[in-house]
């Protein structure tokens, strides 16, 4: 029983000195760090409501992250378009 312990102090103290050795790294002043910019975005989003008979049948929302109006406007044109594509009536 006391060799379970004793081995199982050593293997716990080898863990606890090991992890130590690791998170000791050393940073080079002169390497070059990459910095990431955020590029700004919104929501953009179409909300699409299907209709037969004159009675409202369904209603599904599609978003999507654009970086300014002028592409969320597009990405819009793309969607109403794909609907017409596929054989819906657009308004």
């Amino acid at each position: 029983m006391k060799k379970i312990i004793l081995i199982a102090a050593l293997g716990v103290a080898g863990l606890v000195s090991a992890k130590g050795a690791v998170d000791n790294k050393l940073e080079n002043p002169n390497e070059k760090k990459e910095i990431k910019e955020e590029k700004p975005v919104q929501t953009c989003g179409v909300v699409i409501t299907y209709w037969s008979g004159g009675q409202v049948v369904g209603q599904q929302t599609v978003t999507s992250d654009q970086p300014n109006l002028e592409s969320c406007q597009k990405w819009q044109n793309g969607i109403k378009f794909a609907l017409q594509i596929a054989g819906y009536w657009v308004v």
